[in-house]
């Protein structure tokens, strides 16, 4: 017997072939990144058999890739806080703050750079905000940005009277897709994650905010400075909550009032659920809120291609779908911190 048929032999002998089931079950659970990208495959294998025609054109595409940037701009900023253990509800109403106080100061002053530049300085704060209570104060921070969801909305109301401003058309640069069918914003949004891509999984910052939602009081034993690094998280996330509040202004028309973004906190959780960022923390990959976007985009132009047009429905369905990713992504947790 040759030595290639006894090792073939000794593989036999010691275990079992897996079988395809038992493959993709190992895989599913040993990468982070199959937990989103599989239902991002199905729904877009769905889009396709219902509608290829619709669905595969390149106006369609581009109207998917706009529509995704922004909240997958929001759903990573969650992340990063899901991702501590940890739970943000102001990413609408931020974002929405956001494109409003860009819109006001864009008409105020003529001048779109600086616009953008203080509007990012002031959701940064804001961010900052939210980490100095969370972090230093130890205020729970499901308790703390809940105080912020109503506020950030209530000051919308009240610097515009609740009416909405017209013609922000200095922001249709952020449309412009070179020929290509890819608009600026979603350019923007990819540079976005391959430098939050690096930062969270190569990075001293990144392993922290890991094992913070893995085990905060381990990573406060070892002499870390947890605190900064979930300061830092909160400030982060209040800045990229600003970007996309910037980029709503393009996506919704060249039109803002105080209701813009109204609900998103909605999608940014569930974006970041079902792209695999477990509640429990401490898991989840960087790329999965953009597909879990994704999903979300994908399945709201399904419904619309079905003739489900009104929002309430879109709303319970999405609401429905993270009910039922939630269970996977929530074993073991005992406390929302």
């Amino acid at each position: 017997m040759s030595t290639t048929e006894k090792e073939e032999e000794i593989v036999v002998v010691k275990g079992k072939r897996k079988s395809p089931l038992r493959a993709f079950l190992d895989f599913y659970n040993t990468h982070d990144l199959a937990r989103p990208l599989l239902p991002f495959i199905a729904i877009l294998i769905a889009a396709i058999s219902i509608s290829p025609e619709y669905f595969l054109a390149p106006t369609n595409l581009k109207v998917l890739l706009y529509q995704t940037s922004p909240i997958a701009l929001l759903a990573l900023g969650e992340a990063l806080t899901i991702i501590m253990g940890s739970i943000d509800l102001t990413p609408g109403s931020v974002a929405g703050f956001a494109a409003l106080f860009t819109g006001l100061i864009t008409l105020n002053s003529g001048n779109v750079p600086y616009a953008i530049a203080l509007t990012l300085l002031v959701t940064t704060a804001i961010g900052a905000l939210n980490g100095f209570l969370v972090a230093r104060l130890k205020i729970y921070s499901f308790i703390v940005t809940l105080a912020g969801l109503e506020i950030w909305r209530a000051v919308d109301l009240s610097i515009t009277g609740g009416s909405p401003i017209y013609g922000l058309y200095q922001y249709g640069f952020l449309m412009q897709d070179f020929h290509t069918f890819i608009p600026l914003v979603f350019i923007i949004t990819l540079i976005v994650y391959v430098v939050f891509l690096f930062i969270l999984m190569r990075t001293t910052w990144g392993r922290i905010i890991y094992a913070i939602g893995s085990n905060e009081e381990a990573v406060h034993l070892s002499g870390t400075h947890a605190s900064l690094a979930k300061f830092l998280a909160f400030t982060v996330a209040g800045f990229l909550y600003g970007v996309a509040g910037i980029m709503l202004i393009a996506t919704s028309a060249y039109i803002v009032d105080p209701w813009t973004a109204y609900g998103y906190e909605l999608y940014a959780i569930a974006a970041a659920v079902i792209g695999g960022i477990a509640l429990t923390g401490g898991t989840g990959h960087p790329i999965g809120p953009l597909l879990g976007a994704f999903v979300l985009t994908i399945l709201t132009n399904i419904l619309i291609i079905m003739g489900y047009t009104q929002y309430t429905i879109q709303e319970i369905i999405i609401g429905i779908i993270l009910i039922a990713a939630a269970p996977a992504l929530t074993r073991g947790l005992r406390w929302v911190k």
